[in-house]
Protein backbone atom coordinates (compact mmCIF):
# COMPACT_ATOMS: atom_id res chain seq x y z
CA UNK A 1 0.00 0.00 0.00
CA UNK A 2 2.92 2.36 0.70
CA UNK A 3 4.11 1.92 -2.87
CA UNK A 4 0.63 2.46 -4.32
CA UNK A 5 0.39 5.76 -2.44
CA UNK A 6 3.68 6.91 -3.88
CA UNK A 7 6.10 6.20 -1.04
CA UNK A 8 9.38 4.75 -2.32
CA UNK A 9 11.47 4.92 0.88
CA UNK A 10 10.22 3.64 4.24
CA UNK A 11 11.81 3.46 7.70
CA UNK A 12 10.21 0.78 9.92
CA UNK A 13 10.34 0.61 13.72
CA UNK A 14 10.24 -3.19 13.75
CA UNK A 15 12.21 -5.88 11.96
CA UNK A 16 10.68 -6.67 8.64
CA UNK A 17 10.73 -9.57 6.21
CA UNK A 18 9.08 -8.45 3.03
CA UNK A 19 9.10 -10.94 0.20
CA UNK A 20 6.48 -9.27 -1.96
CA UNK A 21 7.40 -8.30 -5.54
CA UNK A 22 7.01 -4.62 -4.63
CA UNK A 23 9.80 -4.85 -2.07
CA UNK A 24 12.29 -4.63 -4.95
CA UNK A 25 10.81 -1.24 -5.87
CA UNK A 26 10.90 0.16 -2.31
CA UNK A 27 13.83 1.00 -0.07
CA UNK A 28 13.10 -0.20 3.47
CA UNK A 29 15.38 0.33 6.48
CA UNK A 30 14.99 -0.26 10.20
CA UNK A 31 14.46 2.67 12.51
CA UNK A 32 15.23 3.05 16.20
CA UNK A 33 13.80 5.79 18.42
CA UNK A 34 15.76 6.58 21.59
CA UNK A 35 13.98 8.58 24.29
CA UNK A 36 16.02 9.83 27.24
CA UNK A 37 16.67 12.85 29.45
CA UNK A 38 20.32 12.03 30.22
CA UNK A 39 23.28 12.64 27.91
CA UNK A 40 25.24 9.84 29.60
CA UNK A 41 22.38 7.39 29.02
CA UNK A 42 22.10 8.53 25.39
CA UNK A 43 25.84 7.97 24.83
CA UNK A 44 25.58 4.51 26.37
CA UNK A 45 22.57 3.54 24.24
CA UNK A 46 24.14 4.88 21.04
CA UNK A 47 27.32 2.96 21.82
CA UNK A 48 25.38 -0.32 21.86
CA UNK A 49 23.39 0.31 18.66
CA UNK A 50 24.65 -0.77 15.25
CA UNK A 51 23.67 2.53 13.65
CA UNK A 52 25.21 2.11 10.19
CA UNK A 53 22.20 0.46 8.53
CA UNK A 54 19.47 1.96 10.71
CA UNK A 55 17.79 5.33 11.02
CA UNK A 56 18.40 6.63 14.55
CA UNK A 57 15.93 9.19 15.90
CA UNK A 58 16.31 10.74 19.32
CA UNK A 59 13.26 11.89 21.24
CA UNK A 60 14.95 14.22 23.75
CA UNK A 61 13.19 15.01 27.00
CA UNK A 62 15.73 17.61 28.11
CA UNK A 63 17.50 20.53 26.46
CA UNK A 64 20.94 18.99 27.11
CA UNK A 65 19.99 15.80 25.26
CA UNK A 66 18.51 17.82 22.41
CA UNK A 67 21.73 19.86 22.03
CA UNK A 68 23.91 16.75 22.24
CA UNK A 69 21.77 14.90 19.69
CA UNK A 70 22.14 17.74 17.22
CA UNK A 71 25.89 17.35 17.01
CA UNK A 72 26.23 13.55 17.33
CA UNK A 73 26.83 12.06 13.88
CA UNK A 74 25.18 8.74 14.83
CA UNK A 75 21.81 10.50 15.24
CA UNK A 76 19.88 11.01 12.02
CA UNK A 77 16.88 13.04 13.21
CA UNK A 78 15.58 14.70 16.35
CA UNK A 79 11.97 13.72 16.99
CA UNK A 80 9.64 16.38 18.37
CA UNK A 81 6.25 15.46 19.79
CA UNK A 82 3.75 17.42 21.89
CA UNK A 83 5.49 16.13 25.04
CA UNK A 84 8.90 17.65 24.19
CA UNK A 85 7.93 20.53 21.91
CA UNK A 86 9.15 23.19 24.32
CA UNK A 87 12.80 22.09 23.99
CA UNK A 88 12.75 23.40 20.42
CA UNK A 89 13.91 26.99 20.92
CA UNK A 90 16.10 29.35 18.86
CA UNK A 91 19.25 27.91 20.43
CA UNK A 92 18.27 24.38 19.43
CA UNK A 93 17.34 25.46 15.93
CA UNK A 94 20.68 27.22 15.42
CA UNK A 95 22.61 24.14 16.65
CA UNK A 96 20.58 21.95 14.27
CA UNK A 97 21.30 24.34 11.40
CA UNK A 98 25.03 24.35 12.17
CA UNK A 99 25.24 20.54 12.21
CA UNK A 100 22.69 20.10 9.39
CA UNK A 101 20.46 17.89 11.55
CA UNK A 102 16.81 17.60 10.46
CA UNK A 103 13.87 17.70 12.83
CA UNK A 104 11.30 14.91 12.61
CA UNK A 105 7.61 15.63 13.16
CA UNK A 106 4.81 13.10 12.86
CA UNK A 107 1.91 14.29 10.77
CA UNK A 108 -0.57 12.74 13.22
CA UNK A 109 0.58 15.22 15.87
CA UNK A 110 0.09 18.10 13.45
CA UNK A 111 -3.41 16.99 12.49
CA UNK A 112 -4.88 15.58 15.69
CA UNK A 113 -3.47 17.69 18.56
CA UNK A 114 -5.24 20.29 20.67
CA UNK A 115 -5.35 23.88 19.40
CA UNK A 116 -2.74 24.90 21.99
CA UNK A 117 -0.29 22.26 20.74
CA UNK A 118 -1.05 23.20 17.13
CA UNK A 119 -0.18 26.83 17.90
CA UNK A 120 3.17 25.70 19.36
CA UNK A 121 3.83 23.62 16.25
CA UNK A 122 2.83 26.59 14.07
CA UNK A 123 5.43 28.85 15.68
CA UNK A 124 8.14 26.18 15.70
CA UNK A 125 7.61 25.13 12.07
CA UNK A 126 7.71 28.71 10.89
CA UNK A 127 10.89 29.27 12.92
CA UNK A 128 12.45 26.27 11.11
CA UNK A 129 11.50 27.81 7.75
CA UNK A 130 12.91 31.19 8.78
CA UNK A 131 16.26 29.65 9.85
CA UNK A 132 16.25 27.26 6.85
CA UNK A 133 16.51 24.12 8.97
CA UNK A 134 15.39 20.90 7.32
CA UNK A 135 12.59 18.82 8.76
CA UNK A 136 11.03 15.46 8.03
CA UNK A 137 7.31 14.82 8.04
CA UNK A 138 6.85 11.28 9.30
CA UNK A 139 3.69 9.31 8.62
CA UNK A 140 3.67 6.71 11.40
CA UNK A 141 1.28 3.90 10.61
CA UNK A 142 0.83 0.53 12.27
CA UNK A 143 -1.82 -0.47 9.74
CA UNK A 144 -2.90 0.39 6.22
CA UNK A 145 -5.80 2.42 7.58
CA UNK A 146 -3.46 4.90 9.28
CA UNK A 147 -1.57 5.80 6.10
CA UNK A 148 -2.01 9.35 4.86
CA UNK A 149 -1.62 10.15 1.18
CA UNK A 150 1.36 12.45 0.47
CA UNK A 151 -0.79 15.05 -1.30
CA UNK A 152 -3.04 15.25 1.76
CA UNK A 153 -0.01 15.75 4.01
CA UNK A 154 1.36 18.58 1.87
CA UNK A 155 -1.98 20.37 1.57
CA UNK A 156 -2.75 20.00 5.29
CA UNK A 157 0.62 21.40 6.35
CA UNK A 158 0.26 24.26 3.88
CA UNK A 159 -3.27 25.09 5.02
CA UNK A 160 -2.92 24.61 8.79
CA UNK A 161 0.65 25.83 9.34
CA UNK A 162 1.35 28.25 6.46
CA UNK A 163 4.27 26.13 5.30
CA UNK A 164 5.06 26.73 1.62
CA UNK A 165 4.40 23.67 -0.53
CA UNK A 166 8.06 23.58 -1.57
CA UNK A 167 9.21 23.05 2.04
CA UNK A 168 6.45 20.53 2.79
CA UNK A 169 7.34 18.58 -0.35
CA UNK A 170 11.04 18.52 0.63
CA UNK A 171 10.10 17.38 4.15
CA UNK A 172 8.11 14.47 2.76
CA UNK A 173 10.30 13.46 -0.17
CA UNK A 174 13.88 14.65 -0.57
CA UNK A 175 15.11 14.88 3.03
CA UNK A 176 13.78 11.43 4.10
CA UNK A 177 15.03 9.91 0.83
CA UNK A 178 18.54 11.24 1.53
CA UNK A 179 18.52 9.87 5.07
CA UNK A 180 17.36 6.42 3.98
CA UNK A 181 19.65 6.26 0.94
CA UNK A 182 22.70 6.97 3.14
CA UNK A 183 21.74 4.00 5.33
CA UNK A 184 21.29 1.68 2.36
CA UNK A 185 24.86 2.39 1.22
CA UNK A 186 26.32 1.83 4.71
Amino acid sequence: MHYKMGYTHVACLEKHLDTSPLSAKMAVVDKIVVSTSSVDELREILGRIEYRGKIISVHPTSTKVARWSAHDSRVDTILVTPSNLKILDKGQVSVMKYYDKPLEIHITHLLHSSSEVKSYFYRRLNMLIKFKVGFVLGVPASSVYELVHPVVVIKAVKTLYDIPEKFALLALTNIPRQLISRKLVA
